[in-house]
């Protein structure tokens, strides 16, 4: 069997007598190649049908047009997180609309998110990097600012005076559902926080928006009713549990992710109980079964698409070193009323 060799810019620019940088600067649409030169290459690559590869298109700009999406989970997680996922549909959108190619580096199978940042770190093919806040991610953000990789952070860099991140309004957002929990007559408020060990900003500022609303209420915050998960579903069941093992239970339970708020409703149910009747449950991203489930869940819907969108945009600009003005961007997020509460 015959294969037929694939024509290389190498091929181009020895069959038109110059350079294989000259060849890259008619590809790129360069001004530094005279009109005769951009012809004679220009008919060349057309004889030979010459098809540039990325790396071809990009040798004078040494730009990849790749973006590395760094997510300190395993991938395993990540499939399972709607929330996540649309972020990525925001992040690979806006790449697609510039002509950018999206590399995912995940933690695989390793317990430490670190192995996401080591591997984009020494394979160095991308242009800069969207992280998603993790608790790894304040050491890998460190890497990534010492070797001047652009970068952003979807949730939160605070450590880092000249990061750039963006996130949804979480203390708000928190602070709101409480307060149309404390509204409709609960005191007793149960909250699904997340791990102890690890935990991440977004959480710690959905446990202050929690905190605010109850002290405004004049309500005290008891310790006894927060209770912790890993934002799965399961571990939203088991946090319940724990809830309504208490000598009084809490009449309302507000657990920091919709996965867990579903959660939690399942496990209230098999203990005979019904929701909102006997115990209300609120969550917080608006994930597409927040809506789908029975009773729909209450929650804070954040902007998950546009998380995702709005930080390829900025790392977009970063790359081709235009001003970015604000370093943090905010935002809105919003409390939706469903059956659940």
């Amino acid at each position: 069997m015959i294969t037929k060799k694939r024509v290389t810019i190498k091929d181009v620019a020895a069959e038109a007598g110059v350079s294989y940088q000259t060849v890259s600067r008619v590809i790129n649409n360069s001004n530094r190649v005279t009109d005769e030169t951009r012809q004679k290459v220009t008919e060349v690559i057309e004889a030979l049908n010459f098809r540039p590869s990325l790396a071809a298109r990009n040798l004078s700009s040494q730009l990849t047009n790749i973006i590395g999406l760094i997510i300190p989970y395993s991938a395993d997680y990540l499939i399972r997180d709607p929330h996540l996922l649309a972020q990525i549909s925001g992040i690979d959108a806006e790449c697609s609309a510039n002509d950018y190619n999206l590399l995912l580096s995940t933690a695989g199978n390793s317990a430490s998110g670190m192995k996401a940042f080591n591997r984009f770190l020494t394979q160095k093919i991308a242009d800069g990097a969207i992280v998603v806040e993790t608790a790894d991610s304040t050491t890998g953000n460190d890497l990534l600012a010492k070797q001047d990789d652009p970068y952003i952070v979807i949730g939160y860099d605070i450590y880092n005076k000249n990061g750039y991140m963006v996130h949804s309004d979480d203390r708000q957002g928190a602070k709101e559902a409480t307060l149309h929990l404390i509204e409709r007559g609960h005191q007793r408020i149960g909250l699904i926080n997340g791990p102890a060990s690890g935990a991440i900003r977004s959480t710690d500022e959905r446990l202050l928006g929690y905190k605010i609303a109850l002290e405004s209420a004049g309500l005290s915050f008891e310790t006894e009713l927060v209770v912790r998960g890993d934002y799965t579903r399961p571990s939203g069941q088991h946090a319940t549990k724990q809830l309504l093992a208490l000598d009084t239970p809490p009449t309302a339970i507000f657990a920091l992710n919709d996965r867990m708020a579903i959660g939690a409703i399942q496990t209230i149910q098999t203990h005979g109980l019904t929701v909102p009747q006997d115990i209300v449950v609120v969550g917080f991203d608006d994930i597409p079964a927040a809506a789908d489930f029975i009773p729909s869940l209450t929650t804070v819907s954040q902007p998950s698409r546009a998380l995702g969108r709005t930080a390829a945009q900025i790392l977009l600009k970063l790359i081709a070193g235009k001003p970015v003005k604000d370093h943090e961007v905010i935002l809105p997020a919003k409390l939706i009323i469903r059956q659940s509460s």
